[in-house]
């Protein structure tokens, strides 16, 4: 895959990305961040524990990155653990965003912002020491991340979960419920009982 194709690849998910967050208040701020999250999340679940796990699988005809073969088996086990604990990670976080941050509930805001300020310091360190993903940096990571690519679409997943977030803190949620003097729409109402007919 080219740099361009990942390029119009996380472009068209940044379009989307600020589409759900400029609806915010006509679908309901919770909403509207637990989508965003649950966007950021995919993205950066196929760019990083998705990927680990193929490159796990695949031998070097496969991939010119694929680590198996090439890496002793305990070593190669041990990728493979790691790749599938991202995953699984992911699709709870993503669980918790669908539910509990769609029903604008604080503990899961607290939940996914930790979640977050985890994956972009690892990011972060990741791509200035380890590998810049493509970009022109200096010191370890620049130096090995020559003409790579990658970051793009780990710069839209770190935005839209972080914009969902700040979308859904329950500050906003709180006040879409006073500025419109409803719930939020997102977030489930008890029915109301209908009146018995008159006789």
């Amino acid at each position: 895959m080219t740099s361009t194709i990942i390029t119009v690849w996380a472009a068209g998910w940044l379009a989307v990305t600020a589409a759900v967050a400029l609806a915010a208040r006509r679908i309901g701020t919770a909403r509207a961040g637990a989508w965003l999250v649950v966007l950021g999340l995919a993205l950066l679940t196929l760019e990083e524990p998705a990927l680990t796990l193929w490159l796990a699988i695949a031998g070097s005809g496969g991939d010119r990155d694929a680590m198996a073969g090439l890496i002793t088996p305990m070593a190669r086990a041990h990728v493979l653990d790691a790749a599938v604990a991202g995953v699984a990670t992911s699709v709870l976080l993503g669980w918790i965003a669908m539910a509990a941050l769609r029903r604008g509930e604080r503990w899961a805001h607290r939940v996914l912002l930790s979640g977050f300020a985890v994956v972009a310091a690892m990011e972060a360190a990741t791509t200035v020491v380890v590998f810049s993903r493509g970009l022109p940096l200096p010191g370890p990571g620049g130096a090995a991340g020559s003409g790579g690519l990658g970051w793009q679409p780990v710069a839209v997943g770190l935005a839209a979960w972080g914009l969902g977030l700040w979308v859904a803190r329950p500050a906003a949620v709180n006040a879409g419920q006073l500025n419109t003097g409803r719930p939020d729409a997102s977030r489930p109402t008890a029915a109301t009982p209908r009146s018995a007919p008159c006789p």
